[in-house]
């Protein structure tokens, strides 16, 4: 009973319905939650599960253990310099206690961090452990570095959580290490750990493992790494008789996956799992049907509210526009790792109903300077003739045809902004015309920039300024509403979830661009996450506006797998833009939308 309890309790999947994958994103924003039947392929389950603001205010390495009472245990770490850890628990995952800080270091001289905490229920002695990583100034000077750190795991005892015992060495195999993780396998404890990096050598830790009789030691350290790339973070789980172990490669932005019957040799089984990107290390737990049951349900609930995407399957980047008495949107067709390859174009005549017309252009077949990274699209009509502004292979290109439906055909037969030539990446433009006929093309990605137009609106009236923009990323944006310009632009990566909208004014298609206080204008909230790369339509004779812009979808998106919303766009008296509520749909229920042409 004590073999069954443990594996329960360490990452056996048993007979229970799933598994719960915890993770964090960016610096420690708060506890995420993915969910699996067969702890390989996970979805992410929408929502910040928990934040903290306790110690340093992070919430990293968030790990949950459900213990013999029932009770799930989340500890994390709190901060980088922190002397503690942070401490929560729930009865479903979904209600959470106030999260409190626990000074489990405060009391050692010398410390300099505490990170990656763990627990973990030691059925000898029937009560819990809680491990991590700290270096502790004078202890263990022989193998003291100016190179990295001097980290060992440490633990303490406790039954409640509320009492503990005095900090001792849990684990010290002779060098710097941190991400200790424990899992109970056929009777013996093993600790998996990774061995500090040297990063001014550029030599990485491999990640090694340690076997003990006993939860808390002592254990011996296997001489063999299971792992030598530059990689942190192991997460472990049993399933079907084998280990699996989940590393977090923090320098490329993934997880690798392994799998070993005997702890000796494993398998890269990466290729087969499907990881929720932009995830960062957590830990992997079993749980009842009842628990996945009222996860999902917190999930579903979630959803529900949230408005419905204007466009069927997965797109990005929208661009809209206006076009006799249709309303068009030119997206991204996201595929992974955004590598699309093809343009599809949607109508509609009043901003509700959408219709997909065709795919306007496959780079594959239809250029012959490029043929992947199809992104970011858009359309300005002169003169009756269309031109088609977009990305492919890092480079801009522009293409002609005689509707706004396409078929378009490459105007140049090479780039129209190639790789190298600015001083940007030259990805996404966006075509302004003022009310004088001048057309501008706004571009870049870190730097924006803009070219003038020449009439035939494939080449350009001089070399490209530069308007400097706060925290510009991409996805540049610019229309005039009574006299004023209006700059926006996305902020952040495309696969975070902070990914947002700013925006400034300026008297000028060339800026100098005025930033409000408050200038950022979409960003996630509740189960929306992701918003961004935008673009703006004004309704023809009204000053009634809207954004159509990409959020990850709902539920399991990602930066790689978004759609496209729409929300109503206002604004104050002084002419500053309101803050846009993604949760908030764009029309009422029954409303009949913006039709044109009335």
């Amino acid at each position: 009973m004590v073999g069954l309890v443990a594996g329960l309790l360490l990452g056996t999947a048993g007979h229970g319905a799933g598994f719960l994958f915890t993770s964090f994103r960016g610096n420690g924003d708060g506890l995420h939650l993915a969910y699996s039947s067969d702890a390989l392929r996970w979805t992410e389950i929408s929502g910040t599960f928990l934040t903290s603001k306790v110690g340093g205010g992070l919430m990293r390495d968030p790990h949950v253990l459900k213990g013999p009472d029932g009770v799930f245990r989340l500890v994390w770490t709190s901060g980088w310099g922190d002397k503690g850890i942070g401490y929560a628990s729930s009865k479903d995952l979904m209600k959470w206690s106030e999260p409190k800080y626990l000074p489990v270091m405060e009391s050692t001289p010398g410390t300099k961090n505490c990170w990656a905490p763990e627990t973990l229920y030691d059925p000898e002695t029937k009560q819990y452990a809680i491990t991590w990583s700290s270096d502790v100034e004078g202890r263990f000077p022989e193998t003291v570095s100016p190179n990295r750190m001097n980290n060992r795991t440490y633990y303490v005892t406790t039954k409640d959580f509320s009492t503990f015992s005095q900090p001792k060495v849990f684990l010290d195999p002779g060098f710097d290490h941190i991400d200790t993780t424990v899992i109970q396998e056929k009777g013996k404890w093993i600790a998996v750990f990774k061995e500090g990096d040297m990063q001014s050598s550029k030599r990485y830790g491999p990640i090694f493992h340690g076997v003990s009789d006993h939860a808390l030691g002592p254990y011996t350290v296997v001489k063999a790494p299971i792992l030598t790339e530059r990689a942190e973070g192991p997460s472990l789980v049993s399933v079907g008789g084998k280990t699996r172990m989940y590393v977090d490669y923090y320098t490329e932005g993934k997880y690798g996956v392994y799998e070993t019957s005997d702890w000796k040799t494993w398998t890269d089984v990466s290729k087969q799992s499907e990881i929720v990107p932009g995830q960062r290390h957590g830990t992997i737990l079993p749980v009842s049907g009842a628990v996945m049951t009222a996860v999902r349900r917190e999930q579903d609930e979630a959803i529900s509210k949230v408005p419905k995407p204007i466009l069927d399957g997965f797109t990005a980047d929208p661009a809209i526009r206006v076009f006799g008495n249709r309303y068009y949107v030119y997206p991204t067709s996201d595929k992974p790792n955004w590598q699309t390859t093809d343009f599809s174009v949607w109508s509609s005549p009043d901003l509700i109903h959408w219709k997909k017309e065709r795919m306007v252009m496959d780079v594959t077949k239809d250029l012959k300077w490029a043929n992947i990274e199809a992104w970011a699209p858009d359309v300005m009509e002169r003169d009756g003739k269309y031109y088609f502004y977009f990305c492919a292979q890092g480079q801009i290109g522009v293409a002609v045809g005689d509707q706004p439906t396409g078929p378009f055909k490459d105007a140049l037969g090479h780039a129209l902004i190639p790789k190298g030539s600015v001083k940007t990446y030259p990805i996404d433009p966006y075509p302004f015309m003022d009310d004088d006929g001048q057309a501008y093309l706004y571009f870049g990605n870190g730097t924006p920039m803009v070219y003038r137009l020449n009439k035939d609106m494939v080449s350009f009236d001089g070399p490209p300024a530069t308007i400097p923009m706060k925290d510009f990323r991409e996805g540049y944006v610019v229309f005039k509403r009574k006299g004023l310009y209006y700059f926006m632009w996305s902020i952040d990566d495309a696969r975070s979830d902070d990914y947002r909208v700013g925006y400034g004014i300026s008297k000028s298609p060339y800026g100098p661009v005025e930033i409000p206080a408050n200038n950022i204008v979409l960003k996630k909230n509740g189960p929306v996450k992701g918003t961004g790369h935008h673009s703006v339509v004004n309704v023809p004779g009204t000053d009634r506006w809207y954004v159509a812009y990409h959020r990850h979808a709902i539920p399991g998106g990602s930066g790689f797998k978004r759609e496209t919303c729409l929300a109503k766009m206002e604004f104050n008296e002084d002419g500053t833009i309101k803050p846009i509520d993604p949760m908030i749909p764009a029309f009422p229920s029954g409303s009949k939308g913006e039709p044109l042409g009335r």
